[in-house]
């Protein structure tokens, strides 16, 4: 059981104890932390939240994960969240969950347009990147600062913020909870309080410092297959005099715009039989890898870090 989730049972004395609270339940390939977390923060300026059941204490909003819990309850969630989609079957077990929510948010970008098919909510809110979602931010600056932009809903009300978030991916749960915030009527400097105080995990495209003015992108804790995809698209679009990218799975190989890339450092051995670009170099520990970094960081390099290795990192900037 992860810390978002409680027994199927005692969710329902607790729902049952308290009906006036709201259920928000997060659904999704990959995703749900980062979505459970914004909802978290932003919501939380001003209700009282918990992760899960709080026992004999009345909280305004319970969020749960559905993908942490073997069996999940017999409730009608006030708002069901979508993150993502991968399979055939994971889109059966969601949509089923989010046809007898009171509301859903879809996600835009990734739950794929094939699974619209089993959508019978009428009742439901698209995020993303960019019209047509429902709520959805417009960028008018990125840097390794972060976003600074307006957050738009579907009567293009503007909530303007400045984001301390690396990566358009990472944007998207936060552009849901502000559109959950606006459904449950929160005032827009609380929102927009919630989502300045924002920060990334570590691990998540999380800034850091390295070596002789280097910047990492520390994005070692990601679990999901198109992680180095959303991370790749971020620093293409990042001023940097090097960019390299190191990792410790040959098939991301495939996702490399190599025009853009200095270095691929793999961590692990060459496989037999496979061809890569003269770009590509392989290490057989970890001790080799870092050595050869080590020379490699230097002034405006930037660092896209798919795999642990602190030892590179001075600090972390946010």
């Amino acid at each position: 059981m992860s810390l978002f989730s409680s027994p199927k049972r005692e969710i329902e004395k607790y729902v049952a104890k308290y009906p006036t609270i709201k259920v928000i339940v997060v659904c999704g390939s990959y995703g749900n932390k980062s979505a459970i977390r914004a909802l978290g923060i932003i919501l939380g300026q001003t209700l009282k939240v918990t992760m899960g059941v709080n026992k004999n204490i009345l909280e305004d909003v319970m969020i749960l994960d559905y993908n942490s819990m073997e069996n999940f309850p017999d409730i009608i969630p006030d708002v069901c969240v979508m993150t993502a989609c991968d399979s055939d079957e994971e889109a059966e077990a969601y949509f089923a969950l989010a046809n007898r929510s009171k509301h859903l948010f879809l996600n835009f970008n990734d739950v794929p347009q094939k699974y619209a098919k089993l959508l019978m909510n009428p009742d439901v809110y698209t995020y993303g990147d960019e019209h047509p979602a429902d709520f959805y931010f417009e960028n008018q600056d990125f840097s390794l600062d972060g976003y600074k932009g307006i957050f738009y809903d579907p009567e293009r009300d503007k909530l303007p913020a400045t984001v301390k978030i690396i990566g358009e991916h990472n944007l998207r749960p936060i552009t849901m909870a502000c559109g959950v915030a606006r459904l449950f009527k929160i005032h827009r400097d609380d929102i927009i309080k919630g989502v300045e105080a924002i920060r990334p995990i570590h691990g998540r495209m999380s800034p850091a410092k390295g070596l002789r003015g280097s910047i990492i992108l520390d994005d070692s804790a990601s679990t999901s297959a198109t992680s180095v995809k959303y991370g790749l698209q971020t620093i293409y679009h990042l001023d940097a005099n090097t960019r390299i990218l190191v990792t410790d799975d040959v098939k991301k190989l495939q996702r490399v715009n190599y025009d853009l890339m200095s270095e691929v450092l793999i961590l692990g051995e060459k496989p037999e039989g496979v061809a890569v670009n003269h770009k590509v170099k392989f290490f057989d520990d970890s001790l080799d890898l870092i050595s050869y970094l080590s020379s490699r960081q230097e002034d405006k390099a930037l660092i896209l870090l798919e795999i642990p290795l602190p030892e590179i990192i001075e600090s972390y900037i946010w």
